[in-house]
């Protein structure tokens, strides 16, 4: 097994988050009807993602061993400072971001930006939260980030009106609150019980728990993985997603696609770090459960392809 290689970069890593969220501030400073200005400055926000985006899928690949990348914001050490984690997994899902997000706001060049207001701020703000969520290194800022994020989806799901988009709106809005509050009691959960939020420091700590403190700490990953796979949209908990995906304008639709993986991102790498072969009595805990949900969830989403009646309702379905 190779060792395990730190690679520690340049203020690069901060880049994804940083683009789109001054980007999307600077066009709060103009109105509406500079749509086309806005809509330049919102394409080159994407094509410095994008390069950046590439830049960092090259310092991570590599031969041999794990590549990771760390950023201390404002150089505080861990576990009291703000820690960003540039690997692999989180380069491509910012990549794949980044390839998604342009060709949406093309799109919605076409005629969607002008359906209601700040489309463009909305639509930069969303971007900093999925990127943040990729890039976290503790609990505490995947919730910050996560909240950036869904507060982006709340306007570009209600973006254009109308009563179904409201009606939906309002249904995706109530249930993404519920999930953050379990989300919220989930972290409190894993801070009283591990001492810490960072992710890195959890792994170290779970192999140490014991009796009702091992309890306590599986019951914040219920928590935690309730609050992930509802916006996730496994199933059974995916009945918020079709009517949500189908009544959203297109732009928006493609743009929440990534959100869902933002979910499925988040339970992948806490069941790696947290519940792997090196977590002692926890290792494995609650596998069986996400692998019979993804089958499951497998299974509903091709049979709801399968019996859709228009295009909208099977794109929702095969999110």
């Amino acid at each position: 097994m190779m060792p395990e290689e730190i690679y520690v970069p340049t203020h690069l890593l901060v880049a994804p988050v940083l683009i789109p969220l001054v980007a999307g501030a600077l066009m709060l400073f103009y109105h509406d009807r500079y749509r086309q200005l806005k809509l330049g400055l919102g394409t080159a926000a994407l094509l410095a993602l994008l390069v950046v985006s590439i830049e960092m899928i090259s310092r991570v690949k590599g031969d041999g061993g794990t590549f990771v990348g760390t950023y201390l914001m404002g150089n505080w050490p861990v576990p009291v400072g703000i820690v960003l984690v540039l690997d692999r997994l989180s380069a491509m899902m910012v990549m794949l971001t980044t390839l998604l997000a342009i060709p949406a706001l093309i799109y919605a060049a076409a005629g969607w930006q002008g359906k209601g207001q700040h489309f463009h701020s909305l639509f930069q703000f969303l971007l900093a939260g999925v990127n943040g969520a990729f890039l976290t290194g503790d609990l505490f800022n995947l919730f910050v980030f996560f909240e950036v994020m869904l507060a982006a989806s709340y306007g570009l799901m209600l973006h254009g009106s109308g009563v179904e988009r409201i009606r939906h709106g309002m249904h995706y809005i109530a249930i993404n609150l519920a999930a953050s509050l379990l989300f919220l009691l989930g972290a409190a959960l894993v801070y009283g019980t591990a001492g810490t939020l960072n992710m890195a420091d959890i792994s170290r700590v779970v192999p140490l728990l014991e009796g009702p403190q091992r309890a306590l700490f599986h019951a914040a990953a219920c928590f935690l993985g309730l609050a992930f796979l509802i916006k996730a949209a496994t199933w059974p908990l995916c009945f918020w997603l079709p009517g949500t995906y189908a009544a959203a304008s297109p732009p928006a639709a493609a743009t929440f696609a990534i959100m869902t993986k933002v979910g499925l991102y988040v339970i992948l790498r806490l069941m790696v770090l947290t519940f792997g072969v090196d977590a002692g009595a926890s290792a494995g805990f609650g596998a069986p459960v996400l692998i019979l949900g993804g089958l499951a969830t497998m299974a509903y989403g091709t049979f709801g392809i399968l019996g859709a009646t228009g295009f909208r309702p099977r794109a929702a379905m095969s999110r």
